[in-house]
Parts: structure tokens; C-alpha cells; sequence
């Protein structure tokens, strides 16, 4: 059971290829799915066997590090000079326009589609409205730490049954005594007391912050749904649709 949870959180790879022509100058790769994360890597460009004997500039248009949309040169390309060019693997996260500024191709633009499910784990990045994503290497710190921790915990456990086997050694020697702890007031109610919701205030403040600065939202109710339930911890069925009119209303103030 365990090898089949981490089959499904590991990315999942597919080819990616697209075509930028005279009649077809632009490609769109967008996200309508809230609940996978995804990557493109750009592998190469090239010319097709048809192309004039001109330039052909490529651009691409996405998001920058604070959200903004800006538009960068891709690569430059010409029959007769370099028909083709490798790309690196160059990695970029969607939305991302491919746009083919001059000649009239054909232009193909291949790589790989890199696309992954969002588990539990990243609740907490899921309340973050920022774009950055945690990388993955500080989330691999955060869990060796959480094992330590754990590790640690159960050495002491294992102290505190050595000092008892001691403890019993004694009782042949001296009389026996009841020893009782007393356990700290208010200390087990603290760690398990649960983590306070936001108020439904709270909730439409976060939205409209993350609405002003682009972040994307879903786009069907369905989906809105199921986001509130998991960033939010929102079950209630009237204030999912108080919420959704009031993201409508952004959507709407945006335009």
C-alpha cells in the first residue's frame, strides 16, 4: 500500500511538442488544475524542411519571480545559418505563451511536460499565497528534523525504562514506596488543542490579496469547492457559496 501512495505523489512525465506557423503563431500552455503542480522543460527548436531562408525569432511570455507577465527572447533560427538549437532544458512553470515575432516557420519546439499531485504534506504551502514554491529540498530538511525529533523521543523513552528496571533492582534492599508524578497542569491540553479557522472575514481577505497580485484562482465552482475545504477547512455549504459570489465579484472588479 505504502509503494503504491508514493507511485501516485511522484511526477509524472510526458512529451511535449508544439508548432508555431504563419496561420498559427501562438501556443498557450495554461493550468485549470489547482490540485497538480506543473513544469515545462524545453529541449530544442528547429526549423522545418519548408522554412524560408529568413530569421525566425521565437519569444516566450510567463511570469516573473513577484507575478508580473514579462516576454523574453527564445531563440533566433535561419535555414541557412541554424536550422535548428538545444535548448538545455530549459525550465519554466505555466501559464506560458510560445510566440513565433517573425518568419512564417514552421517552427517545432520540443521537450517535457512534468506534472505532480499536491499531497498533504504541502498543506501548509497551499495557505501561502506567495508564487515561490518551497523548495523541495527545505521540505526534505523539515522531515529528517521531524524524525530526529522522533528518534529522540523515544531514547528518553527508553532512559526513563531503564531508571524504572533500577528503581526495581532497589526494592530488594529497601522498602517498597509508591511514587506518583504529577503531571504539569494544562500541558497536555496545549499540545493537543486544535489550530484556530479563519473567520470567513479572514478567508476573503486572502483571496482578494491573492486576486490583486494574479495568483491563479479556480475557475468552476466544483473546483472552489475543493479548494476551500483543503486550505481553508471550510465543510459548510452556504459559506462555499458566499465565498464563491464573493470570488466571482474580484474576477469581475478585475476585468
Amino acid at each position: 500500500m505504502e509503494g503504491d501512495i508514493s507511485d501516485m505523489n511522484r511526477p509524472q512525465m510526458y512529451l511535449f511538442g508544439c508548432t508555431l506557423k504563419s496561420d498559427k503563431r501562438e501556443y498557450k500552455v495554461d493550468v485549470d488544475d489547482d490540485e497538480t503542480e506543473q513544469q515545462l522543460s524545453l529541449k530544442a527548436a528547429c526549423l522545418g524542411a519548408e522554412a524560408e531562408d529568413k530569421f525566425h525569432m521565437v519569444e516566450v511570455e510567463a511570469l516573473t519571480y513577484d507575478g508580473k507577465a514579462t516576454k523574453v527572447p527564445l531563440v533566433v533560427l535561419k535555414p541557412s545559418v541554424l536550422p535548428s538549437m538545444g535548448l538545455g532544458g530549459f525550465e519554466i512553470t505555466p501559464p506560458v505563451t510560445l510566440r513565433l515575432l517573425s518568419g512564417s516557420g514552421p517552427v517545432h519546439i520540443s521537450g517535457q511536460h512534468f506534472v505532480s499531485v499536491r499531497d498533504s504534506d504541502n498543506e501548509e504551502e497551499e495557505h501561502n499565497t506567495s508564487p515561490v514554491k518551497r523548495p523541495a529540498g527545505l521540505i526534505m530538511e523539515k522531515r529528517v528534523s521531524q524524525k530526529k525529533l522522533k528518534m529522540d523521543s523515544d531514547e528518553d523513552s527508553d532512559d526513563d525504562d531503564d531508571d524504572d528496571d533500577e528503581d526495581d533492582d532497589s526494592d530488594d534492599v529497601m522498602p517498597q514506596k509508591s511514587v506518583k508524578k504529577t503531571p504539569v497542569p494544562g500541558k497536555d491540553k496545549a499540545q493537543a488543542g486544535p489550530s484556530k479557522a479563519l473567520s470567513l472575514a479572514e478567508i476573503k481577505s486572502k483571496l482578494s490579496t491573492a486576486a490583486k497580485e494574479g495568483r491563479p484562482l479556480p475557475k468552476t465552482e466544483q473546483k472552489f469547492e475543493n479548494f476551500v475545504k483543503s486550505s481553508f477547512k471550510v465543510s459548510d455549504k452556504q459559506v462555499v457559496k458566499d465565498l464563491w459570489g464573493f470570488l466571482k465579484t474580484l474576477k469581475m472588479e478585475k476585468k
